[in-house]
């Protein structure tokens, strides 16, 4: 291993100035991709956000009494699509009305609970669900009005999407290129060290010993990399949260709703960049090694 590792050495030392550009190339690659997982990230955090706060709100016509309002409620409280259904009664309302607009004295004497209209706040389990339920209410006698910030989540939706297809197009285009570095690299190393080479498969040197130092160049860069990028996140992560930019859980696809602290989140971006920069340096430097290094 020792062994491996000193000639992995030599190699980089001798190709210095293409070492140095590999390791630059990878680590604007993981950058780009630990930014677009940081995307995905806080857009499926701020799309749960949405979820849990948003509702369709039914406000209902005076003449639709509270007992049909209430006899509508259990119509829906066994609806698998709501998560929560409240009844927000006159009453109810112009309590929030006057708690809102407390410090506006002339305008609660002109307003009365006999004027303003009861409610409905429905909440879905599935903010997809929240058209159709939108829909379904203002259909039925005695609403006057259903509301619900439609444009706002369909633009949410819109950037979100946008944003994962920039990344996706980025992240493969750096990583490429990181690929291509790697083979151009180790194909330098075996072209300057050609006869060498072929003067220890002569003296009896097997294929591994001679491809060893080879693959774990490659895999060096991506870690070396990878470790970098990480670093930088976990790092931002951290003034982040000191400062309170960052005072939230981030949420991720396969986390199930569960919510980790931002360092915590950054902590498993860095393994997980780890073991992309690893692997992508294994991939770069064994397909090199096996198309250029003839035994």
């Amino acid at each position: 291993m020792n062994s491996t590792v000193k000639r992995m050495m030599q190699n980089i030392k001798r190709e210095r100035l293409m070492s140095t550009s590999n390791i630059l190339v990878m680590f604007v690659t993981f950058m780009v991709l630990g930014v677009f997982l940081y995307v995905i990230a806080l857009s499926q955090t701020a799309f749960r956000y949405l979820e849990n706060q948003a509702q369709v709100t039914v406000f209902f016509k005076d003449d639709f009494v509270e007992k049909n309002i209430l006899e509508l409620k259990d119509k829906y409280v066994a609806d698998k699509r709501i998560s929560e259904i409240k009844y927000v009664s006159k009453e109810d309302a112009f309590k929030i009305f006057s708690e809102i607009n407390k410090n506006e004295p002339a305008l609660l004497e002109s307003i009365s609970a006999s004027i303003l209209p009861a409610s409905l706040e429905v909440k879905a389990k599935r903010i997809s669900d929240l058209s159709s339920l939108a829909e379904e209410f203002s259909k039925i006698d005695g609403v006057e009005e259903v509301r619900f910030f439609k444009e706002v989540i369909e633009t949410f939706r819109f950037w979100s999407t946008t944003a994962y297809i920039i990344g996706f197009i980025l992240v493969g285009i750096f990583m490429l290129i990181s690929y291509s570095i790697v083979i151009s690299t180790i194909r330098t190393t075996i072209s300057s060290k050609g006869a060498e080479l072929e003067i220890m498969k002569l003296v009896g040197a097997t294929d591994d010993y001679v491809k060893s130092p080879l693959i774990y160049q490659g895999v060096t860069f991506g870690f070396v990399s990878s470790l970098a990028a990480g670093i930088v996140f976990v790092f931002i992560s951290a003034v982040a949260s000191f400062f309170k930019v960052l005072s939230f859980g981030i949420t991720f696809g396969f986390l199930h709703g569960l919510f980790l602290h931002p360092i915590v989140f950054s902590v498993f971006l860095l393994l997980f960049l780890l073991t992309s920069g690893c692997l992508l340096g294994y991939l770069g430097s064994y397909t090199a090694v096996s198309k250029y290094l003839k035994y």
